[in-house]
């Protein structure tokens, strides 16, 4: 969900430069004006997606982290499993002996 905001966000930023541009060629205090407002809008846009960036970091860190203490949890419960079976060998072995 957060990537696709970040796209959607580098999109406005990508689809409001030439427009900026644009706006920076023409005269005028109508030009000016729009001028500003362009700039604060790219600097809206370009605030925005680095925010998203940053959100998306922090969600890959912590499927990094979730995905490592999962694997944490595999290796410890094979280890249970291998000494259940273990266990369930001696235990079986040591009723025959009887």
């Amino acid at each position: 969900m957060r990537r696709g905001l970040y796209w959607l966000a580098l999109a406005g930023v990508l689809a409001v430069t030439p427009l900026w541009a644009r706006a920076q060629q023409s005269t005028g205090t109508h030009a000016s004006k729009a001028v500003r407002k362009q700039t604060a809008a790219v600097a809206r846009q370009r605030a925005e997606v680095q925010r998203l960036q940053r959100d998306v970091a922090a969600q890959e860190s912590g499927s990094r982290a979730a995905a490592e203490r999962l694997k944490q949890r595999d290796a410890e419960i094979a280890e249970l499993q291998r000494q259940l079976q273990t266990a369930q060998q001696s235990g079986a072995a040591a009723g025959k002996g009887r």
